[in-house]
C-alpha cells in the first residue's frame, strides 16, 4: 500500500485503486474512529483500506490467561480495554486522527452475550458495575464516530468459509450476537444523532462526520447511565439491513 500526503487528505493506493482518507482539517478537533462489527464483517480490511496509517488493528490476547472467577475475569477484560483507550488516546493525540478495529468500550459484547443467553445476568452485572467505575473516572468511554458494519449470517458463513487465513474460533457465538450489537449503537446514536453509521461504505469515512470533532462529552456517570437506562428499555425487533 502507498501512501501519498496530498491537501486534508491521505491518497491511499489500494489494489490498484485510489483511495482518499480524510484528515481533520486545522479547525477539527482530534477525532476517534471506531469500527465494529461481528467475527468476518470486513471490520479490518476496511480499516486497512481507509485508515491507512492511521489504523491501529486489534490484538487478542491469549485466552489461557483470562481468570476463570467472574469477578477477576471482569477486571481483566476491563483493564486490558482501558489499556487498549489508552493506546488510541496517545495516537489520537499524535495524529490527530485515529481508525480503531473494534470498539475499546467492550462492555456491548457482555450485554450482549446476556442478551443472547450466553451469559448469566451475574456476569452481565458484575462487568457492568466494574466497566461503570472506569467509564465514570475517564479511564475509556465513547468515540467519536463509530461505523458498524451488519451483514447478515449467510454472508458472515460465506466469507468465514472463504478466508482461510483466519480461524475464527469463536464465529458461531459471533453469529448470535447480531441483533444486540446494533441495539447497543442504536442507543449510543441517540445520544448524540449522526454519529454512528450502520454499514461500511466503499468511499470510507465522511469528511463531514470528520468535522463534527470530538463528542460533547466522552464519558461520566451521566453518559453512562443514560445509555444502559436507554438499553433497559422494551426494543422494537431489528430489521435486517
Amino acid at each position: 500500500m502507498l501512501l501519498l500526503l496530498s491537501a486534508r487528505n491521505v491518497r491511499t493506493f489500494h489494489r490498484g485503486g485510489e483511495v482518499r482518507i480524510p484528515l481533520p482539517s486545522p479547525e477539527t478537533t482530534n477525532v476517534i474512529v471506531v469500527v465494529e462489527g461481528p467475527s468476518g464483517a470486513g471490520k479490518t480490511t476496511w480499516c486497512r483500506t481507509h485508515g491507512g496509517s492511521h489504523a491501529l488493528l486489534e490484538s487478542l490476547p491469549d485466552g489461557s490467561i483470562v481468570p476463570e472467577d467472574e469477578g477477576a475475569a471482569a477486571r481483566f477484560w476491563v483493564d486490558r480495554n482501558v489499556a487498549r483507550w489508552a493506546e488510541v488516546s496517545a495516537r489520537e493525540g499524535r495524529d490527530g486522527l485515529v481508525v480503531v478495529d473494534t470498539d475499546p468500550f467492550k462492555l456491548h459484547f457482555t450485554w450482549s452475550l446476556y442478551q443472547s443467553g450466553q451469559t448469566t445476568r451475574r456476569a452481565w452485572e458484575l462487568m457492568r458495575e466494574v466497566a461503570r467505575e472506569a467509564f465514570v473516572a475517564g479511564r475509556y468511554g465513547l468515540a467519536d464516530l463509530i461505523y458498524v458494519s451488519d451483514v447478515d449470517e449467510p454472508t458472515l458463513r460465506k466469507r468465514r468459509e472463504a478466508d482461510t487465513t483466519r480461524t475464527r474460533r469463536n464465529f458461531e457465538r459471533h453469529v448470535k450476537l447480531r441483533d444486540s450489537l446494533i441495539d447497543w449503537y442504536r442507543a449510543i446514536d441517540a445520544i448524540e444523532p449522526g454519529r454512528v453509521v450502520f454499514g461500511l461504505p466503499e468511499s470510507g469515512i465522511d469528511p463531514k462526520l470528520l468535522a463534527l470533532g470530538q463528542r460533547a462529552t466522552r464519558s461520566g456517570a451521566a453518559l453512562f447511565d443514560r445509555l444502559l437506562a436507554s438499553l433497559e428499555r422494551p426494543r422494537t425487533p431489528t430489521p435486517p439491513y
